[in-house]
This record gives C-alpha cells, structure tokens and sequence, in this order.
C-alpha cells in the first residue's frame, strides 16, 4: 500500500470516528436545545425542565464511570455497537414520556449509555503516534462541537416542523446510521488494554487514580470549570435569544448555534499549536481568552452580530481548552489512557451537569449579564487550579503516535 493510500485511508477512518462522536454527543444536549418545547410540552418552568440538563450529564457522568472501563476487557468495536443500540432504544423511550418525573429518568439513561465518544477518543487517543496526539484529539473534540452545535441548529428547526418529540425520534433513527461507518473504521482498532480485577474493582481502581494523580485531576477540576461555564450560558442561550430584547423566534435561536458549529471547525488549528507549544501553556492562553469572552458579553449581549462573535471565542476557546486538558489528562499514562480518560470525563461531565443546573437559576435571577458573572467566577477558578498543575510531564517533552500510522 503507498504512503498516499495510507493517508487516505486514515483521514477516512479518522473522519467515521469524527461523525460518530458528533452525533453520539450531540443527544446529550437535546434537553439545552429543546428546553422551551418541552417546557410548553409537559406544562412546566423553564427552571423546572432546565432539571433535565442536568439528569442527563449526571447520567453522562455515571455512564463514563460504569461503562466505559468495559473498553479494558471488551473490544472498542463491539462496545461501540452495543452502547449505539441501547442509546437509540433510550432516545425512543425518551421520545414517550408524559411528565417531567419519567422525562428525567429518560434522560438519564440516555446520558448514561452515550458516552460512546469518550470510548472513541480514547481508542484513537492509543491509535496515535504521539507527536500527532493533540491533532487527533482535536479533530475529534472539534468533531464534537460540532456535533453538539450542528444538532442544536437542525433540532430546533425540526421541532417547528414534528416536534421535540419526532426530533428525538430523529436523533435514534441518525445514531443507528451512523453505525456501519464506525464499525468499519475500528475494524483495525488495537486489542482491549486488559485488566485482571473484576469491574467493580477496576472502576474504584480508576476513582483512586485520578485522586492520586495531580496533574489528571487538576487538569479536570480545570475543565470542570470551564464546561460549566459553557453549560451555563448554551442552556439558556434559546431563552435569551428569544427573550423581549432580541425576541427571535424559536427556530431562529437554534440557527444561532451554528456559530458554535464553526467555532468547532477550528478546533483541529488548536492541536496543532498544543502539539507545538505544549498542552499547559497553550491551555492557559484559552483559559485567558475565555475570561476576555465571559466579560465581553456584558456589553455584547443585546447585539446579535457582536454577541454571536463573542460566543464564537467562547466556545471556540471552551473546547481548545478541553484538548489540551485531555491531552495532558492522558499523558500521565498513554498506555492505560481508557482508564484515565474515564475519570477524566467523570470529572468534567459532574462540572458541566452542575452548570446546566446553575444556568437557568441565575439567568432567572439577572438574566444573560448573571450568566456572563457566573462565567467569570469559575473560568478565575479553571486559571487558579491550571496555575496549581504541574510544569513538566512527559506528554510535553516526548513527541508521541496519528492515526495516520493505522
């Protein structure tokens, strides 16, 4: 096979993965994106169906802990098949529940079984030659921007057309599709790492590793942070939008979420900066420019074009700043990275559930300027705990495996 036959054939491999984690991602986001529909649907509050975010991620949190460990004894394609089928039965449940109560039990369960993107990261993550690891794990983190963004935007227009209902039908029906095309790009993926202790053992094993270990843990308290920032704000960005001082409709206000989607077509420039630069010191850049964004919507927020700008840095910088946090996360140790990235994500995910629970309360109390407040608060913490991580690891030294070599 030549040289340009191998490249082709690890772009293409490297782009089913990418489509798989953004349409595996993007339904954990259906309850941000929905908030209004289903609010109106099951005659509740937007603070009491915002609940809702919050099962999910909670589910997402839990799923990351139970479920993706099965990748040190189970084969990452047979995972990856298994957890898509149950994700679109959840989503079909969830697409018939008649109160809030049966809504949230759904939806946490449709949070805990999706969480196949993280077995994915990891999986390419070992795939990789070192060197190439921040660029391939910024494909894929931008792939799930894109995902979570690109869906808002086409789930909002469908809801006008079926409802948040048949949307969520939708969505089961497309993460079944996409499953063909990620089975034959793992075709070749590497063993399972292994692992001799029962899985109860190994999840409490993985709980202790990421106590014990500083730079993973303050690298995710970090970007804990961060996704709680970001959580905040996207949950009740359909509120502010179509609130009295903008008043866009409500498919005009899931379009706005493509500005997300391109932020995440930029994500890719960012690994290679991190490859070039090093993960922590282009980690603290982002944080920094997320703090500029957060303090920037004060005067921003009740002018479309300028506030959609501000979001673009925002969400381009909340997810730059996840890759080189996961990157770092899981150079402590690449050859165990499914285990570190579980508790990684974990981490990350607790933080983001609490930011779609904090979004709409302070929005309520002082609208999208709160929101903009409370996002400043905690990216001063995210720089505060990524000052605390250590200098030197040897993600930063080594130049490490691209998918380009499989």
């Amino acid at each position: 096979m030549t040289d340009t036959a191998t490249g082709r054939l690890a772009v293409l491999r490297l782009l089913a993965l990418s489509v798989a984690c953004a349409m595996t991602v993007s339904v954990i986001y259906i309850p941000q994106s929905l908030l209004a529909s289903i609010a109106a649907d099951l005659e509740i509050s937007h603070q009491r169906a915002s609940v809702l975010a919050t099962a999910v991620m909670v589910g997402y949190a839990a799923g990351i802990v139970f479920l993706v460990p099965l990748a040190a004894r189970i084969e990452t394609r047979r995972q990856v098949t298994y957890q898509t089928i149950a994700l679109a039965c959840m989503l079909l449940l969830a697409a018939a529940v008649p109160n809030l109560a049966a809504a949230i039990a759904a939806f946490a369960a449709v949070g805990f079984v999706a969480g196949i993107s993280q077995v994915l990261i990891a999986a390419a993550n070992r795939m990789s030659p070192v060197a190439r690891r921040g660029a391939t794990n910024s494909v894929l983190v931008g792939s799930l921007l894109v995902g979570i963004f690109g869906g808002r935007a086409l789930m909002s227009v469908s809801t006008e057309w079926i409802g948040w209902r048949g949307t969520v039908v939708a969505a089961a029906v497309a993460v079944l599709a996409v499953l063909p095309s990620t089975r034959w790009a793992l075709r070749r993926s590497l063993p399972p790492e292994g692992s001799v202790l029962p899985h109860g053992a190994l999840v409490g094993t993985i709980v202790r590793q990421a106590v014990r270990n500083r730079t993973l843990l303050r690298s995710a308290l970090t970007q804990a942070c961060v996704l709680a920032t970001f959580n905040s704000i996207w949950t009740v960005m359909v509120l502010h939008l179509t609130d009295s001082e903008i008043s866009w409709t409500l498919g005009q206000a899931g379009l706005f979420g493509l500005v997300g989607a391109l932020a995440g077509l930029f994500t890719p420039w960012s690994g290679r900066l991190i490859d070039r630069y090093g993960a922590r010191r282009m980690t603290g850049w982002f944080l920094l420019v997320l703090l500029v964004a957060m303090a920037a919507i004060l005067p921003t927020s009740g002018v479309p074009v300028a506030f959609g700008f501000v979001m673009f840095i925002a969400t381009w910088t909340n997810q730059s700043a996840l890759s080189g946090n996961q990157v770092r996360a899981l150079a402590a140790d690449p050859e165990r990275s499914a285990q570190l990235n579980t508790a990684f994500s974990f981490i990350v995910f607790l933080g983001g559930g609490l930011g779609g629970l904090l979004g709409p309360l302070v929005y309520a109390l002082g609208g999208i300027d709160a929101v903009a407040v409370e996002g400043i608060l905690l990216i001063a913490a995210a720089i505060a705990l990524w000052w605390s991580i250590p200098d030197s690891i040897a993600e930063e030294k080594v130049r490490p495996p691209s998918l380009s070599s499989v």
